[in-house]
């Protein structure tokens, strides 16, 4: 896939936001439904804003998925073979591979496996005039890197592998035929499969129960409810987990066991309701999702598929941060802030879980990505259960709040949180690459962060009372 196409399917993604919030945003202005009502405590803004935000992410996201094929070059691989869908989509193979070879595009799927090595494939030129579609070869194995193929006309031909390359070889004295180059192309596609559709789903569902929270308000403990279960869904759907956390005290990789589950539940809840807390001042909570999902999509190789929620947060940003207008401005509302929050836990969950990811991450420097939000939210609910507060009432004792109280403008202070963000995100990735086998070491720098910041907040909080 070339620079040209990924910057079309992120410029594709960015405008639908712009387009599906402009949208949605006339519907709440026009009907004076889910606006936000400024007050002299909590809400600076000068205007009565819609709640939009949230639903015009999702909308531009779906709507750019539906798109691409028809308006870009871009194309997806689909990989159903695990999960809730493995019986609906594309019982023909479970196993499904893109290859180019002398720049012909092919699409082989394993389509019979008797389990001794003898495999039955179905190749499918995408771009081939030399090969009919479903043509069927037959393989089996020699020895370890040599096979013969019956092809689909009969005929017999036999290979052998070498590192990247395929030859066509001779079966009377191994002599070289002819020699091939497949590269696989999977890499240049948008990855389509269980975690993705599951992951729009469950974004659905969060968007419709926070709608109404938006309109009513609904009790924290009715909340927590529900997020708890729309996890469990997410993990039912995809068996994305938390199993390992890594090698954090230096004696080797802790896995959790029958407690992944639990423990899973409480960091994506957790995360959620961080994000909802920091959405306090303009571009704040959307920059805070933006800074981790851009650096999973363009750390290691390259994620064309991330490119879409990235362009669809900027098109939020737009409208966000008054550049399509002051007046014209919208919020994430609770749906949008909590649906961020959900779509960045398991998009660090799946990059730091799959061992096999061509985008691996440490468990820890998951931490390191979502660094802000997440020290925020722990400062905040300890400060408030040692005064005798709910934890998750409303107040003025995020970070951003005393920022503003020592002077500090929004557009500084927003400034501030992206430079920090992004700074954060860069020492988790130094330890990543420099320490990839001590997560150790980044567990305990973070954990002397974490006091280093509570202690900052404690004194801070101290001053004010």
């Amino acid at each position: 896939m070339t620079n040209s196409l990924a910057i079309s399917v992120f410029l594709l993604a960015f405008f639908a936001s712009i387009t599906f919030n402009g949208f949605f945003r006339n519907i709440a202005k026009n009907n004076k439904i889910l606006i936000d009502i400024p007050d002299k405590s909590r809400k600076f803004h000068f205007r009565a804003t819609p709640l939009t935000g949230g639903i015009g992410i999702f909308f531009g996201i779906l709507i750019t998925g539906l798109l691409l094929t028809g308006l870009t070059d871009a194309r997806y691989v689909t990989n159903f073979s695990d999960g809730f869908l493995e019986n609906t989509v594309l019982n023909d193979g479970t196993i499904s591979k893109n290859f180019e070879v002398d720049n012909e595009d092919y699409n082989l799927s394993l389509i019979e496996n008797d389990g001794i090595g003898n495999l039955s494939v179905r190749i499918n030129p995408i771009k081939s005039k030399s090969l009919k579609n479903n043509a069927t070869v037959d393989i089996f194995p020699i020895n370890e890197n040599k096979f013969k193929v019956v092809l689909p006309d009969g005929k017999e031909k036999f290979y052998k592998s070498e590192e990247d390359k395929i030859y066509e070889i001779s079966n009377d004295n191994d002599s070289i035929i002819q020699t091939f180059v497949p590269e696989n192309t999977d890499k240049d596609r948008i990855k389509l499969d269980n975690f993705t559709i599951s992951l729009y789903l469950c974004a659905l569902f969060i968007m419709i129960f926070m709608i109404f929270d938006d309109f009513f308000g609904i009790k924290a403990s009715l909340r927590l409810i529900f997020q708890s279960l729309i996890v469990l869904l997410m993990i039912a759907m995809t068996d994305e987990k938390i199993s390992i956390v890594g090698n954090l005290f230096g004696f080797g990789d802790i896995d959790l066991g029958i407690f992944s589950i639990a423990f899973t539940v409480f960091c994506v809840v957790g995360l959620m309701n961080a994000f909802n807390m920091i959405d306090g001042l303009n571009g704040i909570c959307a920059s805070m999702a933006l800074v981790p999902i851009s650096f999973v999509a363009f750390f290691g190789n390259f994620s064309y598929g991330l490119l879409i929620p990235i362009g669809a947060v900027i098109g939020f940003l737009a409208y966000n941060l008054g550049y399509l207008g002051k007046k014209r401005r919208v919020f994430l509302g609770d749906s949008g802030s909590n649906m961020l929050g959900f779509a960045v836990a398991f998009i660090c969950i799946e990059y730091s879980q799959d061992i096999n990811h061509t985008s691996y991450i440490n468990p820890t420097t998951a931490l390191w990505l979502v660094a802000i939000p997440l020290l925020d939210c722990i400062v905040v609910l300890i400060s408030r259960i040692l005064k005798g507060v709910m934890p998750f009432s409303p107040g003025r004792d995020h970070l951003h709040h005393r920022l503003l109280d020592m002077g500090l403008s929004p557009k500084k202070i927003l400034l501030f949180f992206i430079f920090l963000s992004i700074l954060l995100a860069l020492m988790g990735y130094y330890f990543e690459h420099n320490f990839h086998d001590k997560e150790y070491i980044s567990f305990y720098s973070f954990a002397l962060l974490s006091a280093f910041y509570y202690l900052i907040s404690k004194s801070k909080l101290k001053k004010n009372v």
